[in-house]
């Protein structure tokens, strides 16, 4: 999960609500205030599963953030479809 807290600005997320702005997530303030530890749970739960492929002839150097951002995605989605863990 290094990778992860090599994302330029991550360390300074305080809040779940943070991370969504920083990701440019869209969501629900009322269900993520409802759902926010499950979603961040799953969330973190991705983040440990996952490492940005790299292709060296052609780095994207917004990799990470772009993973971390449809990990994101989906972890708040999983939580408000009913298919969370």
């Amino acid at each position: 999960m290094e990778w992860f807290y090599q994302i330029p600005g991550v360390d300074e997320l305080e809040s779940a609500e943070s991370f969504f702005e920083f990701f440019s997530v869209p969501y629900d303030p009322a269900v993520l205030r409802s759902r926010c530890l499950l979603v961040l749970r799953a969330f973190n739960h991705k983040l440990r599963a996952n490492v940005p492929l790299r292709n060296l002839l052609e780095e994207e150097t917004r990799a990470p953030w772009l993973l971390a951002r449809r990990l994101l995605a989906e972890s708040y989605q999983q939580q408000i479809t009913g298919g969370g863990q």
